[in-house]
C-alpha cells in the first residue's frame, strides 16, 4: 500500500498555553499538497516524502497563529503547541480545506469556538444551538424555540452526543436556550445527511459535542453575570502535565417570564458539568464525564372569590454519566471504548384546593404524571489509517434502553366530591439493542472521493425482534482544483418515537418504545451538492439539492390527550405515518480574515401523511417554510472589540385555525376546523446584534457582552389563542420578544 519512499509522521497538536489538544487543525505539507487534519483527540498521522529536506510542514488552526518546520530525517513523531493569536487574522487559513474540494465527508457544518463566542446571546447567553439553526438546511422554528427542524424532521429525529452521552432533551427555558454551555464546548459538528456509519438511532442529524480537557498548567476561574444566566466556570490541573478537570455551573437569574407575560409564572432552572482527563500514558488517556440539568416551572391561579386556589408545576431534566478510554496501538491505529448511563425525566404536578364561602377547605384533588426513557451504553470503536488518503473504521454499540412512556397518580377527597384514589399509566417497557457498523474512506481514487459505509442494528423488546441494514454512501467527483460535485445515499432508523401533546405544559414531549403496532421509523435520503472553494479567496460556496421519505412515523390521533386517556395503543395511535421533504440548501461562507459570516439560503417543502389523520390526505407538516435565510456577520474591528449581527427570515409556518363555529343543542359554542393545517402564520424575520469588549489585565480578563434582540422590534407570532362567543370566533396572536437590550460581564482569572 505504502510506496518505498514515503515515511510516516505522526503526533498531537495542542494549544500551547493550555496543553488542550485542538481538533480539526489541519497539517499539510507544503510541497507535495498532502495534508490531513486531527481527529477529535487532536491526533494526526501523514505519509511524507522520506529523503531529508523533502517536505515542508505547515499546521494552522482558525484563532491560532501557524507553524511551520521542515521535519529532520530521523523523527517520526511531532507534537505542535499553537498560540492563539489576539486578531483574527487574514493570513490563517484553514489550508487542508482549499487543497481537498475533493473531501469525502458527509454533509456536515462545524462551529468555530471564535465565531461562537461573539454570537449574540440573548440576554448575554450564547447558544450552540441557535448558532446552528442559521445554517441551511435548518428551519427556523421561531421565537423561544432552541429546537433543531432539519429537512422535514422533527426535534426527536436528532441524535445529540455530549461526550458520547446522548441526551433526549436538550432545552431550558421553556425552549429559550439550549443543555449546551458554551463556556466548556471545545468543538461542536452538525451531521445532515450522509451519516457517517458510526451513527445511528435518530433520522434527521447528528450533534456531536466535546468538551474542554482542562488546562494543564495553571488554575483558572470565570464568573459571569447576565440578566438570563449566571454562570461559574472552573478548570486546572489535578496533577500538573497529568491530570486535569473542567467544572462549571449555570443557573437561570431574572424573572424572565414575568417580564414577558406578566404572570405569576415561577422558574428554575439549573445545569452543570464535569470532566476530568487522566494522561495514563503517551498512548493512553481516560476521560470521565457528568452532566447533570433541571428545570422547574410552577405557577398559580386562584379561582373566582377565592373559590379555589390552583398550583401546577412541570419539571424535566437529564442525567448522564461516561467513562472513555481512548488507546494509541500505533501511529496508524486508534481504539476508543466507551461506557455509561443517561437518563431523561419529565412530571407534571396539579394541585386543586375547594373552599366554602367562609373559606374553609371542603375538597381537594391532586394529580402527579410521570414519563421518563433511560440508557446503559458501551461502544468499542477503532479507527486506522491505511496512508494519506485511505482509512478505515470499525465498531459496535450495545444499549440497553428503559422506556416509561408515562404513568398517573390522582388523589380526590372532599365534600360533594367522590373519593378517587387509582393509579394508571402505559406499560414500561425494556429493550436490548445492538449496532455493528464499518466504513472506509479514501480521498482520491482516480479523481473521485469516497465514503461507504454500512451499520446493521437489531432491537429486542418484549419477546419481538426488529432490525434494519443501513448503507451509507458518499461519491465525490473532482472537476477543477476548486470544484467538486458530490451524491450521497444514505438509510437511518429510529428505535423510539415521540409524541407531544399540545395541551399539556412546557415541553411536552413523551417518548414512547418501538412495537409490533409501531415499529421503528426509518428514512431514506438521496442528496447532490456542489463545491466551489476558490484557491486565492477567502469564501466558500455550496448548494445541495436533498430528498427525503420517511416511512413508520406515529403521531396521536386527533382529540387524545396523552396524560389522561391511558387506552390501548393501538386506539390513542396514529400509525405508519410517511413523511416527504425536499429542497434546496445553498451557502456562501467567508472562513477567514477580520470579518467572518455567511448567508444560508434554504427553499424547501415537508410533508406527512397519517390514515387516521386528515381523512387520510397528504397535509403540510408543522414545520414546513417555503423559503428560510439564516445570516450571521462578525467583525474584529481591533483586538478588543467585536461586533457581530444575526438576521433570519422565514415564510409563515403552516397552523391550524377554526372556519366557523355553531351552537349545539345544550347552548355550547362548538368550533368547525378545515383540514390539517391549512392557514399559514405570516412571515418570521429578526435581526440581532452584539458588541463584545474584552480586556486584558496580568491577573485577569474580562469581557463585557452587549447585545440587543430584535433590533427592528418586529412583533413575530409566538402563538395563537382562539376565542369563541356568540359574536363569533376571534383569533388572538400573541409575540414573545420585543426590543430587548441585555447586558452580561464575565471576568477571568
Amino acid at each position: 500500500m505504502y510506496a518505498q519512499n514515503q515515511r510516516l509522521i505522526f503526533g498531537t497538536v495542542y494549544d500551547e498555553t493550555t496543553s488542550e489538544t485542538i481538533i480539526g487543525a489541519s497539517i499539510l505539507d507544503k510541497k507535495s499538497g498532502k495534508g490531513t487534519t486531527t481527529d477529535n483527540h487532536g491526533r494526526y498521522s501523514l505519509w511524507i516524502p522520506s529523503d531529508c529536506d523533502s517536505a515542508l510542514l505547515e499546521v494552522s488552526y482558525l484563532g491560532y497563529v501557524s507553524q511551520r518546520m521542515i521535519p529532520s530525517c530521523d523523527v517520526s513523531e511531532i507534537n505542535w503547541k499553537l498560540h492563539e493569536s489576539s486578531f483574527y487574522l487574514k493570513e490563517v487559513e484553514v489550508n487542508i480545506k482549499r487543497a481537498k474540494t475533493l473531501d469525502p465527508t458527509p454533509s456536515t457544518f462545524k462551529i468555530s469556538k471564535t465565531e461562537l463566542d461573539v454570537l449574540p446571546g440573548l440576554a448575554g447567553e450564547k447558544d450552540l444551538v441557535r448558532y446552528f439553526q442559521l445554517t441551511p438546511g435548518v428551519q427556523q422554528a421561531g421565537d423561544g424555540n432552541t429546537g433543531l427542524f432539519i429537512r422535514g424532521g422533527s426535534n426527536d429525529q436528532n441524535l445529540f452526543l455530549l461526550d458520547d452521552m446522548p441526551l433526549y432533551h436538550i432545552h431550558h427555558l421553556g425552549n429559550i436556550v439550549s443543555t449546551f454551555n458554551t463556556d466548556i464546548i471545545k468543538s461542536a459538528e452538525l451531521f445532515l445527511g450522509a451519516f457517517p456509519a458510526e451513527y445511528g438511532g435518530r433520522l434527521s442529524s447528528i450533534v456531536d459535542v466535546r468538551t474542554k480537557d482542562g488546562d494543564m498548567h495553571r488554575h483558572h476561574q470565570s464568573i459571569t453575570l447576565g440578566l438570563l444566566t449566571s454562570k461559574i466556570h472552573l478548570d486546572g490541573p489535578i496533577i500538573k502535565e497529568k491530570a486535569s478537570y473542567v467544572a462549571s455551573f449555570r443557573i437561570n437569574t431574572m424573572p424572565i417570564f414575568k417580564w414577558f407575560f406578566d404572570t405569576n409564572m415561577g422558574f428554575l432552572m439549573y445545569d452543570a458539568n464535569l470532566k476530568l482527563n487522566y494522561i495514563l500514558s503517551t498512548k493512553s488517556r481516560l476521560y470521565f464525564s457528568f452532566y447533570t440539568g433541571e428545570d422547574a416551572m410552577n405557577y398559580d391561579v386562584d379561582g373566582t372569590e377565592e373559590s379555589f386556589t390552583s398550583k401546577i408545576a412541570t419539571t424535566w431534566g437529564n442525567r448522564a454519566i461516561s467513562l472513555r478510554l481512548n488507546q494509541t496501538l500505533s501511529p496508524q491505529l486508534q481504539l476508543n471504548l466507551i461506557g455509561g448511563h443517561s437518563t431523561y425525566h419529565y412530571g407534571e404536578k396539579s394541585m386543586l384546593n375547594f373552599y366554602n364561602p367562609d373559606k374553609v377547605l371542603e375538597g381537594h384533588y391532586k394529580s402527579n404524571f410521570m414519563s421518563s426513557i433511560s440508557d446503559n451504553f458501551f461502544i468499542a470503536k477503532g479507527k486506522y489509517s491505511l496512508s494519506n488518503i485511505m482509512r478505515i473504521q470499525a465498531g459496535y454499540n450495545f444499549y440497553y434502553h428503559v422506556y416509561n412512556p408515562g404513568k398517573s397518580v390522582v388523589k380526590q377527597s372532599g365534600l360533594d366530591l367522590n373519593e378517587v384514589n387509582f393509579s394508571m399509566g402505559y406499560p414500561r417497557t425494556n429493550a436490548h439493542e445492538h449496532s455493528i457498523f464499518t466504513d472506509i474512506t479514501i480521498d482520491n481514487l482516480h479523481g473521485f472521493g469516497l465514503n461507504m459505509g454500512i451499520r446493521e442494528n437489531v432491537i429486542f423488546t418484549e419477546g419481538i425482534t426488529f432490525h434494519d441494514l443501513q448503507p451509507r454512501l458518499l461519491l465525490t467527483r473532482k472537476i477543477t482544483d476548486e470544484l467538486a460535485l458530490r451524491a450521497s445515499v444514505s438509510r437511518m432508523w429510529q428505535p423510539f418515537h415521540l409524541i407531544s401533546n399540545n395541551g399539556a405544559g412546557i415541553p411536552a414531549d413523551y417518548r414512547i418504545p418501538a412495537m409490533p403496532d409501531a415499529p421503528p421509523a426509518i428514512s431514506n435520503q438521496t442528496s447532490i451538492a456542489v463545491n466551489y472553494k476558490p484557491e486565492q479567496s477567502n469564501y466558500e460556496f455550496s448548494a445541495e439539492a436533498y430528498y427525503k421519505k420517511m416511512e413508520n412515523l406515529v403521531d396521536l390521533k386527533e382529540g387524545v390527550t396523552y396524560t389522561t386517556d391511558f387506552a390501548p395503543w393501538e386506539k390513542i395511535l396514529a400509525v405508519d405515518g410517511d413523511g416527504k421533504s425536499k429542497g434546496i440548501d445553498m451557502l456562501v461562507r467567508k472562513v477567514s480574515g477580520l470579518s467572518t459570516g455567511w448567508i444560508g439560503v434554504s427553499l424547501a417543502q415537508a410533508k406527512r401523511q397519517f390514515v387516521d389523520l386528515n381523512g387520510g390526505e397528504e397535509f403540510p407538516y408543522k414545520y414546513d417554510r417555503l423559503l428560510d435565510v439564516g445570516c450571521l456577520f462578525q467583525q474584529q474591528l481591533t483586538s478588543r472589540f467585536i461586533v457581530s449581527a444575526t438576521w433570519v427570515f422565514g415564510t409563515g409556518l403552516p397552523y391550524n385555525i377554526p372556519r366557523s363555529q355553531f351552537v349545539d343543542l345544550e347552548g355550547n359554542n362548538v368550533l368547525l376546523y378545515g383540514k390539517m393545517n391549512e392557514f399559514r402564520q405570516k412571515t418570521y424575520h429578526r435581526l440581532d446584534i452584539g458588541v463584545s469588549y474584552k480586556t486584558k489585565k496580568l491577573k485577569y480578563e474580562s469581557v463585557w457582552d452587549f447585545s440587543i434582540i430584535n433590533l427592528y422590534n418586529r412583533r413575530n407570532p409566538y402563538m395563537y389563542r382562539v376565542s369563541s362567543s356568540m359574536h363569533g370566533v376571534k383569533l388572538y396572536e400573541f409575540s414573545l420578544f420585543p426590543f430587548l437590550p441585555s447586558l452580561s460581564y464575565s471576568i477571568r482569572f
